[in-house]
C-alpha cells in the first residue's frame, strides 16, 4: 500500500472506528452517553471548578453550540448545575454536581474493564506509536495543547 492509500485508510479507519467507539460506549455506561461522559470526564479535569461555558468550549475544541446543548442535557439529569456568572452578566457557568462524582466512582471498575478488554490485544509499542500519532493529528487541529493527555492520565 502506497502513502495515500495508507494515509485513506487511517482516514477512513478514524471515522469508522468513532462510530464504532460511541456505539460501543454508549452500550456500557447506564444513563449517560459516551460524549456526555467524556465532557464530564473533562470538566472534571479543569483547573477552574466553575468554569464558563466559552471555558470548557476552548478546554474541549467543540463548538460552543454544541456544548451548550450537551450541558443543557445534563444540567436536566442533574449531574450539574448551570448558573449566571455573578462577575460577568453574560457568561454562565458549569458546576459538576455530586451525581457526577458518584458516577464516576460507581463506574470505574466497569470503565477499567472496557478498556482492558478493547486494547487487550495492543503491545505497549503499539499504544505509544498511536498515541503519537494521535496528538500530531490533535495539533494539525489545535485541539491539543497538552490538556486532553493530561485528563486522560489523571482519569
Amino acid at each position: 500500500m502506497d502513502r495515500t492509500a495508507r494515509e485513506e485508510y487511517i482516514f477512513g479507519s478514524i471515522l469508522l472506528l468513532s462510530n464504532k467507539i460511541q456505539a460501543w460506549g454508549d452500550s456500557i455506561l447506564s444513563s449517560l452517553t459516551l460524549k456526555q461522559w467524556f465532557l464530564l470526564l473533562l470538566i472534571s479535569k479543569m483547573e477552574n471548578k466553575n468554569p464558563t461555558i466559552n471555558e470548557i468550549t476552548e478546554f474541549t475544541g467543540t463548538s460552543r453550540q454544541n456544548i451548550k446543548k450537551m450541558l443543557e442535557h445534563l444540567d436536566e439529569k442533574k449531574y450539574l448545575k448551570i448558573k449566571k456568572s455573578k462577575t460577568d452578566a453574560r457568561a454562565l457557568n458549569v458546576s459538576l454536581s455530586k451525581k457526577t462524582y458518584d458516577y464516576f466512582v460507581d463506574n470505574e471498575k466497569k470503565g477499567a474493564e472496557a478498556l482492558i478488554s478493547l486494547f487487550s490485544e495492543i503491545t505497549e509499542e503499539e499504544l505509544n506509536v498511536t498515541c503519537k500519532t494521535l496528538e500530531k493529528l490533535l495539533v494539525f487541529f489545535g485541539i491539543y495543547s497538552g490538556t486532553v493527555l493530561k485528563a486522560a492520565e489523571n482519569a
